[in-house]
């Protein structure tokens, strides 16, 4: 039997700007549910408390509990795809697209990194493939699109292998993040919006110039 509320409303119909206050109450308390334990952990009930809804809601908006963890995981890499979009100006992804929003986006979600390191790494099942599905369409495609262009065209070298390229790259812009605590007590840093763009321009000069001083290591081999 459905259960009116104070107002006559039927409980689970919400309409108009209360059907998007409840979905977006329901992927707010799936994120923080999730956070803190993994996906077998958390219970439907226990997220549709903490939105303050019937747990009917969880099955009527997203087909109970798997369905909203996949729509919190989609709505994430929806917001990355949509900040790479809006910094490109020719409507060509970059590297330094990415990084820029990868940091950005980090910035923003600090439980990201720690929540894919404990998901995908070192769980198993559906959830986990449904993921790492995910970002092999999104992500990966459009790096890999990338680099391989600048190798054609001359910009990256001929030898460079993409795979390997992606694989630094996610290094160097997720580690900062991952390590949150150690890297704001051992440098004194907050990983704010501030310094994830310094984090990203940073790492779009190392990835493209290295560390070498080629103009003083040229001169010391002249010399010898």
């Amino acid at each position: 039997m459905k259960q009116p509320t104070k107002k006559g409303a039927v409980l689970g119909r919400p309409t108009g700007r209360d059907s998007e206050k409840v979905r977006r109450d329901l992927l707010e308390a799936a994120r923080d549910h999730f956070l803190k334990r993994d996906f077998k952990a958390v219970s439907l009930r226990q997220i549709a408390s903490s939105a303050g809804v019937n747990g009917a809601m969880v099955n009527y908006y997203f087909g109970g509990k798997k369905g909203l963890y996949l729509a919190m995981v989609d709505e994430l890499f929806e917001s990355l795809d949509s900040k790479m979009a809006s910094l490109s100006d020719n409507s060509k992804f970059s590297i330094a697209d990415f990084s820029r929003s990868y940091c950005l986006l980090l910035a923003e979600n600090p439980w990201w990194p720690n929540f894919v390191a404990r998901e995908i790494l070192f769980s198993e099942g559906e959830t986990k493939e449904e993921v790492l599905q995910r970002f092999s369409k999104m992500i990966a495609p459009k790096l890999l699109h990338a680099i391989g262009e600048e190798v054609e065209n001359g910009s990256y070298r001929r030898d460079l292998n993409p795979e390997l390229t992606i694989m630094s790259l996610l290094g160097m812009t997720i580690f900062p993040f991952l390590a949150a605590p150690m890297i704001e007590r051992v440098f004194g840093m907050t990983l704010d919006e501030s310094m994830a763009n310094k984090i990203a321009a940073h790492n779009v000069d190392l990835f493209m110039n290295g560390v070498v001083n080629h103009k003083q290591h040229n001169t010391g081999e002249s010399a010898s």
